[in-house]
């Protein structure tokens, strides 16, 4: 391959930017600040005891003390024969090529193709010194076989472990353009997996490209794995995403965040909306995966109070846990008590609403109903679906009315009559709207 002198110019002056701005050695962000706030600071009794608490984490946008931590990527591409169809191998080497550029020396990069073999092109080393080689493996890639997906992930992991470096952000970038059809395809095995490099402080990202790719299987990889899902339907966008995602990567500001919700006796865990939770002893714990710089995520958990006396009443606790992304040290915070008040008086329980909170927990229940609808439109199961946007735009006509709320409303029953026009569930323009209304939401339940 002939030496682009334009790319090695742009190649050198990006480096030297990210040095210069960024610097090379890694220290400790700021820490994680922890909000806590319930949606009702009443419960009404006698009643059902019901509650719900909205618990936020935000990673402060404040500069690192002594530069950005560095990074330990492993990039894995899908090299299928479907990849050569609407030049998306072609652009993802393009993509390919500006990571490249954009990392610093002391970053560490390895490549891995996968078809229906898994091929690495490249082991974990740094960036330095082999930036050239680099360049000129991206561009021996061509289309193959088959999609090995999980043999192309498990082969990430494996190079991402191997190069794990105290002070490092450590991360899989996988990218696919179809349905997983050799080896391990069972989402839930894939998840699983994810989780469990998640717990060496291996993050994983994945982003599907164009209309065939199994998007659930992305999602729950992405959830499993702590990083983040992109929906790439026109391949054009994936330089953008790919360099996206290597900034936030640089910005970590924590790792494998976990929300810890511990209850006193009478009161019960129901659930979290849009997002799995899991039983830890006496805990119940939310994953939130890594949290970069200026990010922030928002959850909201609903409680259950057995009580027949008025008063107020001590709840639980929320903690929050990560790791620190320079040290690889476990991080605990200071936690945060809920208590709520327990009235006969309808009135007051009814000045006890916090507006901001209703909003946007409405917004989010919307959002977990519009992917269940989804699910069932994919499944053909049309009315079903119907009917569940029909519930979600319900809870937002209740909700305290906003912008957000208004926008949401018109939303959901936008694609609820949309649906009906979707007769061939199969075409490209079916596909398109579906991953991108599963995107949508996506971002506004795990982003937000």
């Amino acid at each position: 391959m002939q030496t682009n002198p334009m790319r090695m110019f742009l190649g050198r002056l990006g480096v030297a930017l990210v040095t210069l701005a960024l610097g090379a050695s890694c220290s400790s962000a700021a820490p994680l600040r922890l909000e806590v706030r319930s949606e009702n600071r009443m419960v009404l009794i006698p009643g059902p005891g019901d509650g719900a608490i909205q618990v936020q984490v935000i990673a402060p946008d404040v500069p690192f003390p002594a530069g950005r931590p560095m990074v330990n990527l492993a990039l894995v591409i899908d090299r299928s024969g479907s990849m050569g169809e609407a030049r998306k191998l072609e652009v993802v080497k393009t993509a390919a090529h500006q990571l490249i550029d954009l990392m610093g020396g002391n970053d560490i990069l390895s490549v891995v193709a996968y078809d229906h073999r898994v091929s690495v092109l490249f082991p974990a080393h740094r960036v330095d010194g082999n930036r050239e080689a680099l360049h000129r493996l991206v561009e021996s890639l061509y289309p193959g076989g088959q999609t090995f997906l999980s043999g192309g992930l498990e082969e990430g992991f494996r190079q991402a472990r191997s190069a794990r470096r105290n002070g490092y952000i450590n991360r899989v970038l996988l990218l696919s353009d179809g349905l997983a059809n050799v080896g391990t395809v069972s989402r839930d095995a894939l998840q699983r997996r994810a989780a469990t490099m998640a717990e060496y402080g291996i993050s994983l990202s994945t982003f599907g490209v164009g209309l065939h790719f199994d998007e659930e299987l992305l999602m729950a990889a992405a959830n499993g794995g702590g990083g983040n899902y992109r929906y790439l339907g026109d391949p054009e966008r994936i330089v953008a995403a790919l360099s996206a995602e290597f900034h936030l990567a640089s910005r970590t500001a924590a790792s494998d965040v976990e929300i810890i919700i511990r209850l006193r006796r009478g009161c019960r865990f129901g659930s979290v909306v849009g997002r799995e939770w899991r039983r830890d002893g006496d805990a119940y714990v939310i994953r939130l995966g890594d949290l970069s710089a200026g990010e922030r995520r928002t959850l909201f958990a609903n409680l259950n109070v057995s009580a027949d006396k008025p008063g107020l009443r001590e709840v639980g606790e929320v903690a929050l846990r990560y790791r620190d992304p320079a040290s690889g040290k476990p991080v605990t915070g200071a936690s945060q008590a809920v208590s709520l008040e327990l009235v006969r008086d309808e009135e007051r329980y009814r000045e006890g609403f916090d507006r901001s909170v209703q909003e946007k927990k409405a917004v989010a229940q919307s959002n977990a109903m519009v992917q269940d609808a989804a699910r069932l439109a994919d499944q053909g199961k049309k009315e079903e679906a119907r009917e569940m946007l029909g519930k979600a735009a319900a809870g937002l006509a209740a909700a305290p009315p906003s912008p957000a709320v208004r926008a949401e409303f018109e939303k959901t029953n936008a694609y609820r009559n949309r649906l009906d026009s979707m007769t061939d569930m199969g075409s490209d323009e079916a596909k398109d709207a579906q991953k991108a209304i599963k995107y949508r939401s996506y971002e506004m339940l795990y982003r937000q």
